[in-house]
């Protein structure tokens, strides 16, 4: 256990937690219709992104230099019934956050159609439940372009678009990282690609801590990745599903994919159930893999290969049951039914896959730690064992919903 890497991306996320110098907006009355010298989620956006009071509200002038906007639990659920939310301010980073952090705030669009946020500068999400979006070419929950999005300890649930992105669109090379979050039960029309998220034109997707299931698509139903970059860390893609390619994840001439203890599980398509690789004519996909497990997907393998060159699956102490031809993997790649328990909340803030004991993922990764903890966090080591397990959970005999499991009381 003497090898311990951090990955430089971790130190960078910590950013993602400061609202130093930047000003403060509360809302302080729910819904969507103006309220005479009171201050709505919609005005106080309007003042962050004009840097000023909007008439006739007590909202806090907005600042250049970024501004935090505070949602008080007690006024969840915020309905929408007007136009999407647009995140705009030229100055600063936006950040939209329940005041009490881990305790969440709904915000809902319950009319209407178009998402329910877009964003066309820098905005962070804290601790918010975003659902009901319903549109047509960009993302039902956030739709974003050529910036920087954010989201930590958030669901994006129960949003619609007939395109791209079900529940997120991240476009233009614009960035979207999710930590501790969740994107579940979002749907894209039959003809749409990522029923979860979708990017296009370069973009970069992050996920940490994270889980994207029970999304679906015609294409990629948990997620799909137009070129650009992608990565997963202690991270679940599980119980998808796609009407054509990628249950999981589709992805097309991605430049970078990376999973680090990913678990890609229960996901279904009829061409690459969990991951489907589309790759340019005379270069392949190369998907650096590292203690990662691809298993239970059903209609077709866990990896598959469609069009262009072959694609290489490369790293070390992965389990994948059932790899598709022209896909090539390294030497140590288990091929065996870990038992995987149904998605479930295990503790943390996302749910996961539980491993039984005795399941061939355990005790079966390498000997670095890549972090600290499994996907659950805090509380939850990587480490038990005579080496690390193999997917986004961490199998601890000490744990009593561990014990109980094994034991056949799950």
């Amino acid at each position: 256990m003497t090898a311990h890497f951090r990955h430089p991306l971790a130190a960078a996320l910590l950013l993602a937690f400061g609202h130093a110098g930047a000003a403060a907006i509360d809302v302080d009355v729910g819904g969507d219709i103006h309220v005479s010298g009171r201050c709505t989620l919609r005005e106080a956006i309007l003042a962050a992104n004009t840097h000023a009071t909007p008439a006739d509200t007590n909202c806090a002038a907005g600042d250049d230099g970024g501004n935090t906007i505070g949602i008080a639990p007690s006024l969840s659920p915020i309905e929408l019934t007007d136009a999407t939310l647009d995140i705009a301010d030229a100055g600063g980073t936006t950040t939209i956050r329940s005041t009490v952090s881990g305790t969440p705030v709904a915000v809902r669009r319950v009319s209407g159609t178009g998402a329910v946020f877009s964003a066309s500068q820098p905005v962070r999400f804290e601790d918010l439940s975003i659902s009901g979006g319903h549109a047509d070419m960009t993302g039902g929950g956030i739709s974003a372009g050529a910036t920087t999005v954010t989201l930590t300890r958030c669901r994006v649930s129960g949003n619609w678009s007939n395109y791209f992105g079900g529940g997120i669109l991240i476009s233009d090379a614009g960035t979207l990282t999710l930590i501790d979050s969740t994107v579940s039960d979002n749907a894209t029309g039959s003809l749409g690609l990522g029923g979860g998220i979708a990017s296009d034109d370069a973009s970069t997707i992050a996920l940490v801590g994270s889980t994207v299931s029970g999304n679906s698509s015609g294409d990629g139903g948990g997620l799909f990745v137009w070129k650009g970059r992608l990565s997963l860390r202690n991270s679940t893609v599980s119980g998808n599903t796609a009407a054509s390619d990628g249950g999981g994840i589709g992805t097309y001439q991605l430049d970078s994919f990376e999973l680090v203890h990913a678990t890609i599980a229960g996901n279904d398509a009829p061409h690459g159930a969990g991951i489907r690789l589309y790759s340019r004519a005379a270069q392949g996909t190369t998907l650096l893999a590292e203690d990662s497990l691809f298993a239970g997907n059903t209609g077709s393998p866990d990896i598959e290969h469609l069009g262009g060159a072959d694609d290489t699956v490369t790293g070390s102490g992965n389990l994948i049951e059932r790899i598709g031809e022209q896909v090539s993997y390294p030497p140590d790649t288990l091929r065996c039914d870990p038992q995987l328990a149904p998605l479930a909340d295990n503790g943390g803030p996302t749910w996961t896959h539980a491993l039984p004991a005795g399941s061939c993922a355990v005790d079966a990764g390498g000997v670095q730690l890549w972090s600290d903890y499994d996907q659950r966090g805090a509380g939850h080591p990587r480490w038990k064992g005579a080496a690390v397990d193999i997917g986004a959970y961490e199998y601890d005999p000490d744990d009593v919903d561990d014990r109980l499991f094994a034991d056949g009381f799950d």
